[in-house]
């Protein structure tokens, strides 16, 4: 009887836990394969990050040095990399989509498409996008606009830099 118990209660201790760290362990595959992208970009490139971000299935890094901007995103086990020279930036933007929405008798926004969206000095190059969130993700909203913010205000401080030097020059 004692063995009995043990071993259905280790099946149930088993049948309760198998399941969390399957999906634990299946959600970190694309964060893995991003990872690597973004470390070997840093490799390639010899960036070192001053202010670097992770959220979700994202990535943004700044290095002020050598004024570089790599902003990464996985889709579908597809790791999109986007290694952006600050010298070619005219301007960056946040660009929000939001939607009025009635629910209990009271009008919300909600917030349907978040990006930053970076012009070059080339008028004739197209802007760049760079999706902080987007409401047909599999993720919720996470303090994205605080987060885009924080990143326009980094880029328009280094690229003040930009216009400083053009300015002497």
């Amino acid at each position: 009887m004692n063995t009995s118990m043990l071993l259905v209660s280790a099946l149930l201790v088993l049948c309760t836990v198998i399941p969390f760290v399957i999906l634990n362990k299946s959600g970190k595959g694309d964060l893995k394969i991003m990872s690597k992208e973004v470390k070997k970009l840093l490799v390639e490139s010899q960036l070192k990050f001053d202010l670097k971000e992770s959220w979700g299935n994202s990535f943004i890094g700044l290095d002020s040095n050598n004024r570089k901007l790599v902003f990464s995103k996985v889709f579908d086990g597809v790791v999109a990399l986007e290694n952006i020279d600050l010298e070619e930036v005219s301007n960056v933007k946040i660009e929000k989509k939001t939607q009025l929405v009635k629910s209990n008798n009271r009008k919300e926004t909600v917030l349907e498409k978040l990006d930053l969206e970076i012009s070059f000095l080339d008028h004739e190059r197209e802007a760049k996008t760079l999706n902080f969130y987007d409401i047909n993700s599999i993720y919720m909203e996470d303090y994205e606009l605080v987060r885009a913010e924080k990143w326009n205000t980094a880029i328009n401080n280094i690229l003040k830099g930009n216009i400083k030097t053009a300015k002497v020059a």
